[in-house]
């Protein structure tokens, strides 16, 4: 039998204020927006699979982020989530977001089980992308004129 796992590990760079910084460009701005829709998307994902309904629609595609970590979301995964919280009595909104964003995620039970699979199956696959790979090759050489240089 083979084991296989998956390893992500995600910094989520905390919530950024757009208010922090004196001095913003256009760059700069579009970029904190851009991550700011990032976590708020990630937390819909964690608020709708906390929930335990499966019947509801999990939001994954509306961020690449929920994307990439979809498997670690709601997948067949143990998942740690590390919060980083700060004493200082400045970042007490940042520290409470973090605590109930920490919290929501705990509340997401997935029932996990060990990834494993049969060698036999494993050599299978590995044939059948090496097929797939070998066609795609044939295609890009057809695609761009070289179908006399195909020899089967």
């Amino acid at each position: 039998m083979l084991f296989r796992g998956k390893l992500n590990l995600c910094d989520l760079a905390g919530s950024e204020k757009i208010g922090k910084e004196e001095s913003l460009d256009q760059k700069h701005l579009l970029e904190l927006k851009t991550i700011n829709l990032s976590l708020t998307s990630l937390g819909k994902v964690i608020q709708s699979l906390a929930q335990g309904k499966k019947l509801t629609h999990i939001p994954y595609r509306d961020s690449k982020i929920t994307r990439l970590l979809q498997d670690s979301l709601g997948g067949n995964t143990i998942t740690t989530l590390i919060a980083a919280v700060s004493p200082v009595i400045d970042n007490i909104e940042e520290t409470i977001s973090t605590l109930k964003f920490a919290d929501r995620a705990k509340q997401i039970m997935v029932k996990v089980q060990a990834n494993e699979m049969c060698a036999a199956d494993d050599l299978y696959i590995q044939k059948l992308q090496k097929e797939v790979q070998h066609l795609k090759e044939i295609l890009n050489l057809k695609r761009n004129g070289g179908a006399s240089d195909i020899h089967q």
